[in-house]
């Protein structure tokens, strides 16, 4: 993060630092559950408040701030993955692929009610099928698990916030939720002893 800051007014300095002691946790637990790196999520949350606080008086002081805050965190993960990929395109064929392990010990400290996956993310506590089901997905679909289901955002701000259109955020989350109840079930058939079949990969073209 830049060592320069524009500083703000006495007042604002004190009201921006209440506003992020009130959301820090929640900022860290998001850019936790987005990037399943606790290395990435501390510098996603670093670089979210610095950039809140350089631009503070663009925030509306009638809505949420915890909002304002989802979405530059958001942004900043958006644009990691987006660096990242440009760098994997950019390594020699030749080279040896390395294992990505960012995905591993993925936490969502939310939901437990025993309808389905999106409620279960509501509630308090994250049962091992869930868990594993959510540890399955990729980068952008835990993105939009975590906008839609964890922090509740309607489709028109997901879509605002991934630049796409809503009908493919409504679709994409469809088929993402679909996925997830069928590897429940998957994994409740496994603790039964029975052996289902395997559960295709989902994945989307034209990623974000």
């Amino acid at each position: 993060m830049s060592s320069t800051a524009i500083p703000l007014a006495s007042y604002d300095q004190i009201r921006f630092n209440s506003l992020m002691e009130a959301t820090y946790k929640k900022v860290f637990n998001m850019a936790y559950r987005l990037s399943g790196s606790r290395p990435d999520a501390e510098d996603l949350t670093q670089e979210a408040f610095y950039r809140a606080y350089r631009s503070f008086s663009d925030y509306e002081g009638d809505k949420p701030f915890e909002n304002w805050i989802f979405r530059i965190v958001t942004r900043l993960f958006l644009d990691l993955l987006r660096s990242r990929r440009r760098r994997i395109r950019a390594m020699s064929f030749d080279a040896p692929l390395q294992k990505d392990t960012s995905d591993e010990g993925l936490f969502f400290d939310v939901p437990d009610a025993k309808l389905n996956p999106e409620n279960e993310l509501l509630s308090n506590t994250l049962n091992e099928d869930l868990q594993r089901t959510l540890s399955s997905l990729s980068n952008e679909q835990r993105l939009l698990v975590a906008l839609a289901d964890v922090e509740c955002l309607p489709y028109k701000e997901i879509a605002e916030i991934v630049g796409k259109p809503i009908g493919t955020i409504r679709s994409r989350l469809h088929r993402t939720h679909k996925v997830m109840r069928l590897r429940m079930e998957q994994f409740e058939k496994e603790r039964q002893g029975v052996h289902p079949r395997p559960i295709p990969t989902l994945s989307f073209s034209n990623s974000y």
